[in-house]
């Protein structure tokens, strides 16, 4: 084979190489699903009625809606809740079940190609469990298809807030 052809063989091959690395880190789609833990239901003793908000954030937007404390967010002459774009799942003793925001939700096509998501963040509107430690009422997800295994993500409400159930791989520096 003549060096030229191996060449650009080779300089193809990087390329698709290079394409297929930066595709594995971009934002994508997937199958939120929320539901009560166990523990929550035992504690309360009932299902308590609650709001989770899934936010959709950009790198404009994240640093903001981190800093944004849970009661000033849930406070109803709070205008930032209501300019948001955002899903909101009820839940409570007659609708406790699990909800799940599903990958094909045309929701993803306006927060991921309209708006440049590469974050959700969820708030759940519950009462602070002490005021020791950190707040568990607002949980940070990224999009990048690199940071999770597979399409489902799993987050339970516990009496402190949101926890994440599935695994999430560190950041690559």
């Amino acid at each position: 084979m003549p060096a030229t052809t191996m060449k650009t063989l080779l300089s193809l091959l990087a390329g698709a190489l290079a394409l297929v690395s930066c595709q594995s880190s971009a934002p994508r789609e997937y199958n939120l699903s929320i539901a009560y833990d166990p523990v929550t239901i035992e504690r309360f003793r009932v299902f308590p009625s609650v709001e989770v908000d899934i936010v959709e954030a950009n790198e404009t937007t994240l640093k903001q809606l981190e800093q944004t404390e849970i009661d000033d967010y849930f406070d109803p002459s709070n205008v930032l809740r209501d300019s948001l774009r955002k899903k909101t799942f009820y839940f409570s003793e007659e609708d406790y079940q699990k909800k799940t925001l599903a990958a094909q939700d045309e929701v993803w096509k306006n927060w991921l190609d309209k708006h440049g998501a590469s974050h959700l963040v969820l708030f759940i509107n519950l009462p602070r469990d002490g005021a020791k430690g950190p707040d568990l009422r607002k949980l940070t997800l990224p999009l990048a298809a690199d940071r999770w295994d597979g399409r489902d993500i799993d987050v339970s409400i516990i009496p402190a807030g949101l926890l994440l159930q599935t695994p999430i791989k560190p950041e690559d520096n």
